[in-house]
């Protein structure tokens, strides 16, 4: 079987699966349909893994679809490296995003439209990474969007879920508009959508002419895109508003598909970006770093602080495109996608175990009664603030390694804020995930870091001492070792779909899964199969190291003396710079200020104008030309009419009288010639 019909059956099957799980919603039982849908979804995970061994590379298969004249559209499918790696990432998460689902959305009456949704946004995912022109990628693109919409607003009867779910779709549509602008643009510059064609057209360019207007306005018309889809300031502001939807829906959107699309394409078409282009995507991705790293900083809600680190996170990969490390920007996808969505269904679980609670005020010594979860949060939050021997230490360090090296090529000190803020940003991503695992899971009094050494070690402990117990069984009949046997299936029990979801995204987040060296990222296979190289400023992960640990440092300090004088009813922080980034600078206000009141004030005078001006017009022209219609109707009915009337009755009466006149008698004929000789010699005379 070739690859191109392995993508074509999965996807066959994910559409398959929507329709069928969506038909039969209400007939099948939850088992039935979970069992369903991971199974389809297990199958693609196999096939992605089968397509990857068999080494297709630098393919693009192309089937036409239609033509435009003498244009020629077509379906394509690219195979690379890229393709195989989100192939694959997509369905992965998403597969253990439905098992943690099995639990999570059990009893929801609307279990089944669940999963079908699922399946669609999945489907939609696989043909944004599997299309090899910047037209299907729209389609699957907007597809995405409308999927984001439907799950975003599943609890369709709350209206924060509805008002969440129109605003990130009324949101991403501005972004698109200029994406869609971009594609056309593209088309008329490089005369087709092919995407590896357009790429090598664009390596042909000379350096020198690459950074036209033309080009330049390309590259920021796609990156619009990229804004809307991936969170970028200013159109970020429906990311944190997503959290309306069930939380596994948000490990979904958040890790490995629908952000992670703004970077996938950005990567796709990079030869095409002009270096002003560039620049403009390093200081947005620098700024949004930023901003939604200080949002993160004193928020309640757990799974809004884990959305704005999310922005943060996508900003670094955004300044890594824009800096030129893209596959730096591709490794922290990869290993943001891991503990990103470990996080989020970690959360997920302390929100079921705390029968939704989402308030991180009202948690806290959550490690007793949930400790897998404890420690797979403490794991995934070690990778995400950037703790060495944890996966995100090494796709960070190889970000901020990329952008000191960049910053140095650069004509003007002033460039260094660039990497500097890559690294103030790692230092306030360990300070929140500090505060969030001392507010969530920790007592007010506990010691971090003794916790976890002696949560471990007993968890080490136990675990060996009931293996033990089952390697030496020395009586088949002994009552003891039964019991041992029975105590360690029973320990066992506890992990549930949940617990295993959470589990696997935690062992993925281990830097040792990515690099034998924990410590030196180029080592990581990923860089083997993308290549990245750094030749100086090596020196910097340490740094980075010592600011992670002083953030993970202070988070414990300020956490600690923030829980001692907790309102766990105020609604909102003391201070106008603490309020100004707990509302993430009043962005959404200052737009509702700025565009939706001045709309909705200016509407009923549109109405008005509309009403009275337009469609008085409208209705003055139509009586207009009512009136002229009668007039028209009766000239055509009395004289135009009238006149082929006349000519036709007379013809008529003509030909009636001298009919006559041909009656076969003799005397008639006489009486006929005698009279016309008359008038002749009548006419003659006078």
């Amino acid at each position: 079987m070739s690859a191109e019909q392995v993508i074509l059956i999965n996807l066959l099957l994910y559409l398959v699966g929507f329709s069928f799980l969506l038909f039969k919603r209400n007939s099948l039982s939850e088992q039935s349909v979970g069992m369903l849908s991971i199974t389809l979804n297990v199958i693609g995970v196999l096939f992605s893994m089968g397509i990857r061994i068999s080494d297709i590379m630098g393919e693009v298969i192309h089937y036409d679809w239609f033509y435009i004249g003498d244009t020629r559209i077509s379906i394509d499918i690219i195979f690379n490296d890229l393709t195989f790696l989100m192939y694959f990432l997509v369905q992965f998460i998403a597969l253990w995003v439905q098992v943690f689902s099995l639990k999570y959305m059990a009893g929801d009456p609307s279990f089944g439209r669940y999963y079908a949704y699922i399946n669609l946004f999945v489907l939609a995912m696989i043909g944004i990474v599997v299309s090899g022109n910047l037209l299907m990628i729209y389609i699957f693109w907007e597809l995405v969007g409308t999927c984001s919409y439907l799950l975003i607003g599943f609890w369709y009867e709350k209206q924060s879920a509805t008002n969440a779910a129109k605003k990130a779709f009324l949101v991403n549509r501005v972004g698109d508009i200029g994406f869609l602008i971009g594609i056309f643009l593209v088309y008329r510059y490089f005369g087709t959508f092919d995407i590896l064609a357009i790429t090598e057209k664009a390596r042909l360019i000379p350096a020198a002419a690459l950074n036209t207007p033309v080009l330049t306005t390309m590259g920021l018309l796609i990156f619009c895109g990229c804004i809307a889809k991936s969170a970028q300031l200013p159109l970020q502001i429906w990311l944190p508003d997503a959290m309306e939807g069930p939380t596994p829906v948000s490990a979904l959107i958040h890790a490995a598909t629908m952000v992670a699309a703004g970077i996938f394409l950005m990567a796709r078409i990079y030869p095409i970006l002009s270096p002003d282009a560039l620049m403009v995507m390093a200081v947005v991705g620098t700024l949004t770093a930023f901003f939604g790293a200080c949002s993160a900083l004193n928020q309640y809600d757990i799974k809004k602080l884990l959305a704005y680190s999310t922005i943060s996170q996508l900003g670094l990969m955004v300044i890594s495109l824009g800096i030129g490390a893209v596959n730096a920007a591709l490794f922290h996808l990869v290993t943001h996608a891991f503990f990103k969505a470990g996080l989020f269904l970690s959360a997920g679980a302390v929100i079921h175990y705390t029968h939704h609670q989402q308030d991180m005020r009202h948690m806290g010594n959550l490690r007793r009664q949930i400790p897998i979860i404890f420690y797979c949060y403490t794991i995934c939050a070690a990778a995400l603030a950037g703790i060495p021997l944890f996966s995100g230490f090494l796709s960070k360090d190889a970000i901020i390694v990329a952008a000191f090296e960049w910053a140095a090529n650069q004509p003007s000190q002033f460039y260094f804020i660039v990497p500097a803020a890559c690294l103030v940003v790692s230092g306030m991503g360990a300070y929140y995930m500090m505060r969030q695992v001392y507010l969530v899971f920790l007592e007010r009094e506990d010691n971090p870091l003794g916790l976890i050494s002696s949560g471990a070690v007993s968890f080490y402990r136990n675990v060996a001492k009931r293996i033990e117990g089952i390697v030496k069984v020395e009586d088949d009949n002994n009552e003891d070792d039964k019991l041992t046997v029975e105590s360690f299936y029973e320990a066992l029990s506890v992990i549930g779909p949940m617990e295993l979801s959470v589990i696997v995204m935690a062992f993925a987040s281990i830097g040792f899964i990515f690099s034998v060296n924990p410590f030196y990222a180029e080592s990581s296979w990923f860089f083997d199969i993308f290549p990245h190289e750094s030749k100086n400023y090596h020196w910097i992960a340490y740094v980075a190291i010592l600011v992670s640990l002083n953030g993970v440092l202070l988070g414990y300090i300020y956490t600690k003396e923030e829980s001692n004088q907790l309102d766990k009813y105020k609604t909102q922080p003391d201070g106008f710079i603490a309020r100004l980034v707990f509302h993430n600078f009043y962005l959404s206000e200052l737009y509702q200020l700025v565009i939706v009141n001045p709309m909705v004030w200016i509407s009923p005078v549109l109405h008005t104008f509309d009403s009275v001006v337009i469609d008085g017009f409208v209705n003055l022209m139509a009586r207009l030309f009512l009136g002229i219609s009668v007039v028209m109707s009766w000239i055509e009915r009395n004289i135009v009419d009238g006149t082929v009337n006349f000519v036709a009755n007379l013809t008529y009466r003509a030909g009636h009288y001298t009919r006559q006149i041909q009656n076969g008698k003799a005397q008639t004929y006489i009486i006929t010639i005698f009279v016309c000789l008359v008038l002749i010699i009548v006419l003659l005379i006078v």
